[in-house]
């Protein structure tokens, strides 16, 4: 992966963009902040779509009701 300084990233962001289309992730750096990495679109469906979001996590859970703690109730805000 290509480190690109903040300025020229910038200066070259059309290059930028082509690299990170041809040869992958390329990684952005600026001083006093944390790097931050382009990747193409397609890059980011494929990956994103191999984590599961909460909501599936808690529909797939094995848990059952019965293995939940007894709930309280809610409190009434005056």
């Amino acid at each position: 992966m290509k480190t690109w300084s903040i300025t020229e990233a910038r200066a070259q962001i059309s290059s930028l963009f082509d690299a990170a289309l041809q040869h992958g992730p390329q990684r952005i750096e600026r001083r006093d902040s944390e790097p931050v990495v382009m990747i193409a679109e397609s890059d980011w469906l494929r990956l994103a779509s191999e984590y599961p979001d909460v909501a599936d996590l808690i529909l797939k859970s094995p848990l059952e009701a019965d293995d939940l703690p007894p709930r309280r109730p809610a409190r009434a805000l005056a």
